[in-house]
């Protein structure tokens, strides 16, 4: 097929002008990756090195507060001091100073209480009930250890818990019928998020990390936000009457993990999926209208700290890896399009299965495919759809096309199409400084959705890697349908 075919006559000179002359990007909002973890509990340097190759700029390191303080609580000691001997920060260390030798940010997720600290039991250790004056003194101490005045790395990102609306991390979610978590939550993050700001004044606050759904003993993601931020109603999200409280943080983060595609939409009112962001964005903007969080920023960023789709191979309920080929960007430029600033995939590899395991009970949502070692892994094709995501969608007069380069940087952007032959060049760009390009290019009507988009990138460090080219995106949709993300 001829551009003149694909193209009406008209919209040939100005199209040429525009392959001649990259277009000037106007400030667009930036999408940053990251990669939660490089596997269930590894932390070499290798592991993060590759993170950074993947275009990702941040890590996640859950602090484990038990591992860190001793077994038992001693007589005389200083929990707010990082350097009193009872602690052992080897592992963070560790971890922390090779993920920032990389290039990479980290973001530190405190999590799991000794058993001195925890003011009830349950069958899990360390989540039940955690001291809330506890839990700020080793705050402390870590965001001290961290701050960048000492020997030991800067990190600048502070979570508190993990996914605290779901029983599993956090109880007790209920207390007599009544629903209790989101407010010994909210105790326990704004004294967190005190000890955070006062370590270093550009530290930021991460809260949340809820769990996509509700299920039975825990809260919905929404329901869990409104009662945090004492707010009331679904439609439009209003103060509760006598509840005064704030919540203090600068950045909510969401794991909307779907059972479906990019933009599957939960059956629960107050779950969230992918598909369902937009309202986690509508109970930031009514708790910042109504002066319900306390932020550095006027209205709070929204993260997106775990995501990830099992793939098929290895496991053989996930789904295929020519749907994940698709379905990867196009979560990305979702998540992107509900406002969304920092995207953090599940894992760089396979996680390691136990013989017998059933495989909707292990993680295959790698960007690598486990081998022997670490070395040994070789990456999915979905890594080169993580790295350079690009979507383009058949509209009636055109296609909308979305990307980001590899490195998120400018760089001039080349935009191809293919249709029964070889590729041909349609569009020539100047991405943002953050990577982002984002087009719409005239076609004729009535066009149907076939043929595939790809972009390049010409020179930069995308180049230099040799990662200059998306994957085809294929403009042929993929339907929603039921795809449990862990297979």
């Amino acid at each position: 097929m001829t551009l003149r075919r694909l193209f009406p006559a008209f919209v040939l000179p100005a199209l040429m002008a525009l392959l001649l002359f990259p277009a000037a990007s106007s400030a667009v909002r930036p999408l940053e990756t990251g990669v939660t973890t490089p596997d269930a509990n590894r932390s070499e340097r290798l592991g993060y090195d590759r993170i950074k190759q993947a275009g990702a700029n941040m890590t996640r390191i859950i602090i484990n507060w038990a591992l860190v303080a001793p077994d038992t609580e001693p007589e005389s000691w200083d929990p707010t001091d990082p350097d009193d001997p009872n602690y052992d920060w080897s592992e963070y260390d560790f971890a922390i100073g090779n993920a920032t030798d990389a290039g990479l940010r980290v973001l530190a997720s405190i999590y799991k209480a000794p058993a001195w600290a925890e003011r009830c039991k349950a069958d899990i250790d360390g989540i039940c009930d955690p001291d809330p004056d506890m839990f700020a003194d080793f705050t402390e101490a870590a965001a001290e250890r961290y701050n960048g005045s000492g020997p030991q790395p800067r990190v600048q990102y502070w979570k508190a818990w993990n996914e605290p609306n779901l029983f599993l991390f956090f109880l007790p979610q209920f207390r007599n019928g009544k629903k209790v978590s989101p407010g010994l939550y909210r105790v326990m993050l704004n004294k967190f998020a005190t000890r955070v700001r006062a370590a270093h004044p550009t530290n930021l606050v991460v809260g949340g990390g809820l769990a996509p759904l509700q299920r039975p003993g825990g809260l919905g993601p929404l329901d869990f936000m409104r009662r945090l931020l004492c707010l009331k109603g679904r439609s439009k999200p209003k103060p509760i009457p006598g509840c005064g409280a704030k919540a203090k943080f600068d950045i909510w983060a969401n794991n909307p993990y779907t059972t479906g595609g990019p933009t599957h939409e939960s059956a629960g009112p107050d779950d969230v999926s992918l598909g369902d962001l937009p309202k986690v964005k509508k109970v930031i903007r009514a708790a910042s209208r109504y002066r319900k969080v306390s932020s550095k920023p006027k209205n709070p960023a929204l993260w997106v700290t775990e995501f990830s789709w099992d793939s098929n191979k290895p496991d053989p309920g996930a789904a295929r890896m020519s749907t994940l080929k698709k379905w990867v960007p196009e979560a990305l430029y979702g998540a992107w399009k509900a406002g969304v600033s920092k995207f953090f995939w599940l894992s760089l590899r396979d996680w390691e299965r136990a013989p017998g395991l059933p495989y909707s009970q292990t993680i295959e949502s790698g960007l690598y495919f486990r081998g022997e070692t670490l070395a040994a892994d070789k990456p999915k094709p979905i890594l080169r759809a993580f790295r350079f995501p690009l979507v383009a969608y058949r509209k009636k007069t055109g296609l909308k096309v979305w990307g980001r380069t590899p490195g998120s940087n400018s760089a001039k952007v080349i935009i191809r199409y293919r249709l029964n032959g070889g590729w041909r060049k349609i569009r020539a760009m100047r991405s943002a400084g953050n990577g982002i390009f984002t087009t719409f290019i005239r076609t004729r009507k009535g066009k149907r959705n076939r043929g595939a988009v790809q972009a390049e990138v010409k020179g930069g460090p995308a180049k230099t890697l040799g990662q200059s080219k998306s994957l085809p995106f294929k403009l042929k949709p993929i339907r929603d349908y039921f795809q449990p993300p862990f297979g």
